[in-house]
């Protein structure tokens, strides 16, 4: 395993900076968290202007940057049902099941 240059702590995959060349856990990898000797050209590079952010129910949208302005798409109405109704439906097919058992002369 190797030890992280700036904090010490072991990590199994290190992260080697392109700045000052040294050996960092995920938590000092960038150059502001390890005291980067190179932080001038990292801060130099050019940022992401657009990103992409994924929601739970599968949907893409832009953001960030002049695209996100451009692509902005009309949302839905999302109408989902709560899952409340749902058990409240299932216990009560079940009651019902229950009843027409009884009904019939099965004894529980």
């Amino acid at each position: 395993m190797t030890r992280c240059d700036n904090c010490g702590s072991e990590t199994t995959l290190p992260f080697t900076c392109q700045h000052c060349g040294g050996m960092f856990c995920a938590d000092c990898r960038l150059p502001p968290n390890h005291n980067c000797t190179g932080i001038v050209s990292w801060n130099q590079k050019p940022r992401p202007a657009v990103g992409m952010s994924y929601s739970r129910g599968g949907g893409v949208s832009v953001t960030g940057g002049a695209a996100g302005e451009l692509r902005q798409k009309s949302r839905k109405k999302e109408t989902a049902i709560p899952y409340l109704w749902i058990m409240l439906a299932i216990i009560g097919l079940v009651i019902l099941g229950l009843a027409g058992l009884m009904l019939a002369g099965f004894r529980l």
